[in-house]
């Protein structure tokens, strides 16, 4: 059976409801921030006719790894309000976020069995076009991993890897995805532009030193 890709409603749900936002965290220097790049394609949308399944998304995120944890009383959830800047591209269209929160979860049940998670969350505001003529809201990212053996804790991790994260998860359909959210607030019309991650990759710091294994 052919599995199903499509970013699902409920880790939608999760994140907005967390209002957020990859392994142990290190000592790098505020100065010398960690890119991470992503991509992948459109396989679901909602509301946003003109959006083709099968629209090329990439992105690029900049995040501190030096962050503190916000969220310290939950042993199970770590919030950090980490990027520094945040980019993302959906065909034609450019979009920009100057914030960021990215979430940690760790042998976490809230989706009815255990679960280790990697999410991301930028805007509002998120700056850029609108799509039929519903001006942009909110990115989330949800990178799951039902095995629940990627993380030992909910320390901010320094490397993102998209073969650690399952393509589709089985728990309540999280999964390696992501949604552009558009919204009329008068009208309150909302439209949804589900994207799947196929790829994450670390870029080195400017000192020429990328984050090594033992960072994990």
């Amino acid at each position: 059976m052919v599995p199903n890709t499509r970013p699902s409603r409920s880790a939608l749900l999760f994140l907005l409801c967390c209002t957020v936002p990859l392994v142990r965290g290190g000592t790098d220097s505020p100065k010398q921030p960690i890119d991470v790049h992503f991509s992948g394609r459109v396989v679901e949308v909602e509301g946003a006719s003109s959006v083709p399944v099968g629209t090329i998304v990439s992105g690029r995120y900049r995040f501190d790894p030096t962050t503190q944890d916000f969220n310290p009383a939950d042993s199970a959830l770590g919030l950090y309000e980490a990027v520094l800047d945040f980019e993302l591209s959906v065909g034609d269209a450019a979009y920009r976020a100057e914030t960021g929160t990215i979430g940690v979860l760790n042998d976490s049940t809230r989706f009815g069995g255990k679960v280790d998670a990697y999410t991301l969350t930028c805007g509002p505001p998120l700056v850029g076009p609108a799509i039929d003529d519903l001006p942009p809201f909110q990115m989330d990212m949800n990178l799951a991993d039902t095995t629940a053996s990627l993380f030992d804790g909910v320390e901010l991790p320094r490397r993102v890897r998209a073969e650690a994260f399952d393509i589709r998860a089985p728990v309540q359909g999280l999964q390696t995805g992501g949604h552009l959210l558009l919204r009329d607030s008068t009208s309150g019309k909302i439209s949804d532009v589900g994207f799947l991650v196929e790829k994450l990759e670390v870029i080195q710091p400017k000192d020429g030193k990328a984050p090594s294994d033992s960072d994990n």
